[in-house]
């Protein structure tokens, strides 16, 4: 009887161990029945005058929304004018503008159990195909100095809350097709790996490439095999994290051809033993850079869901938090992860009306609503266009455009839309 007793005692605590397990697994990857974010980006030029208070806020917010990983930077960052800004107190160069936020962001953080990624340095010369491969070299040793003086400043004090580092230099499909820019590229990658590896072998580091299907470079098949010969040659190691851009946001990709990019790029990450592979969800509209509707998020995650072990958001500091813009961005999204479902939001209620009158730089639209706290943003329309979509951001909720595209008084239309992406009917100029 005591050893059939204690067969039924060992058998639910493997039952309840398996259970255990694997609820914490689905929590941890992108294997949820309900995919997620477990990570963000916070650029410096959002936060960098934030007080303490505000960053616990933010990270208060973040922990909330399950956001477990937050990458912050450049902590280095060079204008094409030779304008130097940094994040925390360096002493390798003379900035021409300095701030201490990494120290709070790695504060805040660490109060809420948030990890920090920071991103090492940045010259805006990258976006000049025609850099040198010595001057790219250079550039990752001056990230190294950054490492050197991030550990020395913060790793002792924050620990594993400054978790790792972001590698800040874009990788595209056009750029970077010629043997002689995939030799650089492959010097500059193993430059910063091997430093990193030496000075922070705990630390792991992420990049997010981004493609473009419009702009004529590598296709789907040609830049898994660029990336099959890039990690062929750099020493990525285990629990490094290749996470593209799924480029929705910024419209180098179609929704539909997500899943086609993103599969193959999981066959070009299989090839490199230990590296992991997560999806970059981008969250906004471009060219407008207002939030995106959580439908088309929730679609996004759901295309990428095959082939990550994980996301992250660019970006839900800057496109769902409620000190931001509309609150429904970051309710609505919750709701998501707990029921699997979004709200069923009402429709908003159009504007109460628009008036269109001709200005000095162009054509101002101008329009009334009865209640502007319900509404995520407006959408304006000429001659049946969409030309502009307008967000409240701050607290500040719009009620005017200028069209600086038209010289003419013609038709234009103004509706309203909510954070799920419902819109009101359009209320046209009289």
């Amino acid at each position: 009887m005591k050893k059939i007793i204690v067969f039924i005692i060992g058998l639910l605590f493997f039952i309840v161990g398996c259970s255990s397990s694997n609820s914490s697994e689905k929590q941890e990857n992108g294997g949820l029945s309900t995919p997620r974010f477990c990570g963000s980006f916070l650029q410096p030029w959002l936060s960098s005058d934030w007080d303490m208070a505000r960053w616990e806020q933010e990270m208060n917010m973040l922990k909330n929304a399950g956001i477990q990983y937050l990458i912050y930077g450049p902590a280095w960052s060079m204008d094409l004018n030779g304008q130097l800004t940094t994040c925390y107190p360096s002493k390798l160069f003379s900035p021409s503008t300095q701030n201490e936020s990494i120290g709070k962001c790695l504060e805040s953080a660490h109060k809420y159990g948030i990890k920090i990624l920071l991103g090492l340095n940045f010259n805006d010369k990258w976006w000049n195909s025609k850099v040198s491969a010595d001057w790219l070299v250079n550039q990752m040793n001056i990230g190294n100095s950054v490492a050197d003086e991030l550990l020395s400043l913060y790793k002792s004090k924050y620990g594993d809350t400054m978790y790792g580092w972001y590698w800040v230099w874009e990788v595209d499909n056009v750029n970077w097709i010629s043997n002689d820019r995939q030799v650089a590229l492959v010097n500059a990658l193993n430059t910063n790996l091997g430093h990193l590896s030496s000075v922070s072998p705990n630390m792991p580091l992420w990049l997010s490439p981004f493609m473009n299907e419009k702009a004529g470079g590598l296709d789907a098949d040609g830049y898994k095999q660029f990336w099959i010969n890039i990690f062929a040659q750099t020493n990525f190691r285990k629990g490094d994290v290749f996470v593209p851009q799924d480029c929705v946001g910024a419209g180098g990709l179609e929704l539909s051809s997500v899943p086609m990019w993103f599969s193959k790029l999981k066959q070009a990450v299989d090839t490199k033993s230990g590296l992991k592979f997560w999806g970059n969800v981008e969250t906004f509209i471009s060219p407008y850079g207002v939030s995106a509707p959580l439908s088309r998020v929730a679609e996004q995650l759901k295309a990428e869901k095959p082939y990550v072990e994980n996301f992250i958001s660019f970006a839900y500091d800057h496109y769902n938090s409620p000190l931001i813009v509309h609150k429904d961005y970051n309710d609505s999204y919750i709701h998501y992860c707990s029921k699997g479902v979004l709200p069923l939001l009402p429709t908003p209620q159009p504007v109460e009306s628009v008036t269109v009158s001709k200005v000095d730089d162009g054509i101002k639209i101008s329009w009334l609503a009865d209640d502007f706290a319900e509404a995520a943003g407006y959408n304006i329309y000429r001659n049946g266009m969409l030309i502009m979509m307008l967000q409240q951001r701050g607290g500040y909720y719009p009620k005017e455009y200028v069209d600086k595209q038209s010289s003419a008084v013609g038709s234009y239309e103004v509706s309203v839309y909510n954070a799920i992406g419902n819109e009101s009917s359009k209320v046209e100029n009289k």
